[in-house]
This record gives C-alpha cells, structure tokens and sequence, in this order.
C-alpha cells in the first residue's frame, strides 16, 4: 500500500510536472492540500475533499475550483465522518486490504503554524483526532505545520501536543525524521504492525510547489 501527501500550493492550471510526478508513484491513497480541481490524478480514483472556497473566504483571494484538501484513493470509500472546519478538513472511512482505515487529511492554520487561527485549528483538530482514534484504524495526513525533528517550527508547545494526542491514540508518525518538514503521514500502530515502512520524497529544490512530497509505502 501506498500513501501519498503534497502540498501543491494552489495551482491556477493543470501542471504536467505535478501530474507526471503523481503518475510516477502511483499511490493507492494521495492526499493532496492547497488543491484545485483541474488537479486529478486519473480516471481510477475515487475523491473525497473539502469545500471549495468561495473567493474571499477567510480574507483569501481564491479562485474558481480551488479547495484545501482532497483525497484521492484506489480503493472504496464507505462513508464520510463530520470535522470541525469543511472546509479544511475531511475524514474518509476507506476499505483497504488491511481493514478500514479512517484517512483524516488536513491543514493545520491555513495562514501557517502562527496566531490564533493556528492555535484554534490545532485544538478543534485534537478533539476530532480524539473521537477517530476509537473507531477502526486511523491516518493523520496532510500539512500539519508542524516540524518534528530539527527546527521546532512553530512551537515546541505545538510538537508536544501532536506528540502527546499521537501517543495516546496509540499513531506513530511515519514522517517524524524528516527534518524541517510539515506534512506528515501518522497511522494507528496496529494497522502498521509487522509491517516495513519505506518513504520516498521529492521537490526538495522546491520548484514545483513550496512543500515537499512525501510518499510512504506500506510493505
């Protein structure tokens, strides 16, 4: 099984490069934020996303088919789960190989890992975090805005609270060691057990978005 996650920095029109790459790693699940519809990554994935923003929401000049976060998968998705913010978070039960597993794929502070929307964001997050956690497996996926290793960005407060929610959902985060990144892969523990984790990762010169893209594969 692959996972996917990239930050596209919201593009205005079809990128082949972005496509291409997408082509390439061919994951069964892709999360993708700062997303746009002209966006697919082919004709056998199911899709499941967020609101599209109307132009001015939240003071952001957004254009047509824009939304913040769209997963993109292989496999059927039984149901959608309610988050706080529909806009920026959306919660796919997925049937997968292995079992059901609840992809919950987001942004954290859509204005980064600063001020109070940042803060307001992490906090309602936790608790949706909290009510998954009880219900099958669990994927934490998407920009987070929150390093791990290296510079603690933006706040050792921050990294210590994902720490603390992963911890007690019994996640692993599968990204943690990539040092001065914000998107991450976290899975429930058991739904990895016994199994080899492999991460491959991509646009480190930052040149098709400002994010990284990180693909994990489950083995």
């Amino acid at each position: 099984m692959k996972i996917l996650t990239w930050n596209i920095q919201r593009p205005k029109k079809a990128k082949r490069l972005i496509l291409d790459k997408l082509a390439q790693y061919n994951a069964d699940i892709v999360v993708l934020t700062e997303t746009n519809i002209i966006i697919t990554p082919g004709k056998e994935y199911n899709a499941i996303a967020t609101e599209s923003l109307p132009k001015g929401h939240d003071g952001i000049a957004y254009q047509a088919g824009e939304n913040r976060t769209t997963i993109w998968t292989k496999y059927k998705i039984v149901l959608q789960h309610k988050t706080y913010d529909a806009f920026t978070s959306v919660c796919a039960q997925i049937e997968t190989p292995d079992g059901l597993l609840n992809v919950y794929a987001t942004i954290i502070g859509v204005f980064g890992g600063m001020g109070e929307r940042f803060k307001s964001d992490l906090g309602n997050q936790l608790l949706d975090f909290e009510k998954l956690s009880h219900e099958n497996s669990l994927c934490i996926v998407g920009d987070l805005n929150v390093t791990f290793s290296g510079r603690a960005y933006p706040s050792h407060d921050a990294r210590n609270k994902l720490n603390n929610a992963f911890e007690k959902g019994n996640l692993k985060n599968l990204t943690s060691e990539i040092e001065n990144n914000v998107d991450q892969i976290v899975l429930s523990k058991d739904f990895i057990k016994n199994k080899k984790v492999t991460l491959e990762t991509w646009n480190h010169d930052k040149q098709l978005s400002d994010h990284i893209g990180i693909c994990l594969t489950l083995s």
